[in-house]
């Protein structure tokens, strides 16, 4: 199983980390060139969101002008996909990054968890088809023994059937751990 780690240092001694600020903004823009630099090893994803711009044409441009910029991470990550309150997803632009990020890690971060769970597996198909490596769930506000409330997790694991990666969002190691003896997954990220 792997563990992706949130981190917005280079302090790390985590061998996947996510560069990203805490409330999943992008990373300062040398972060992940140095953490390249510094440990050649790491396997490192970044966040492209910028969620203070508030002009969508504009957003839209500085996501691809981020993922241009960071080129040498394994993969991207966003939340910024969505329209009409998570019920759908902008396909012209999950399109356009799709092309963009070519054959690096396209994953769609944690806001996935916030789509209504009648559409989930709908746009879980239509994700799969712009060649979307995994979505993120989180589940840090759930109670791991309450099983109704990781039914959906687990069904949506069930009708990804290896086509897609879906990783769990966690606070902790402990819960990682908590998780993974109930449902097994082959990635998790840790985000406080």
């Amino acid at each position: 199983m792997k563990t992706l780690f949130h981190s917005h240092n280079l302090n790390t001694a985590h061998a996947s980390v996510v560069l990203a600020q805490h409330n999943f903004n992008a990373p300062n823009p040398v972060l992940p060139d140095m953490m390249r630099a510094l440990k050649p090893d790491t396997e490192v994803f970044t966040s492209v969101d910028h969620l203070e711009e508030e002009d969508i044409f504009m957003h839209k441009n500085i996501i691809f002008e981020t993922i241009k910029y960071f080129k040498n991470v394994d993969g991207y990550i966003t939340d910024q996909i969505f329209t009409d309150e998570y019920h759908h997803i902008d396909s012209m632009f999950v399109n356009e990054l799709s092309k963009l990020i070519g054959d690096k890690h396209f994953i769609i971060g944690p806001s996935f968890s916030k789509i209504p769970y009648f559409r989930q597996s709908q746009i879980l198909d239509e994700l799969i088809e712009y060649d979307v490596s995994g979505v993120m769930f989180d589940i840090r506000d759930i109670d791991f023994n309450n099983y109704s409330e990781l039914q959906p997790l687990a069904k949506l694991k069930i009708h990804a059937k290896k086509r897609i990666e879906i990783i769990p969002v966690v606070s902790s190691e402990e819960k990682r751990d908590e998780l993974t003896r109930s449902i097994p997954f082959d990635m998790v990220y840790i985000h406080p």
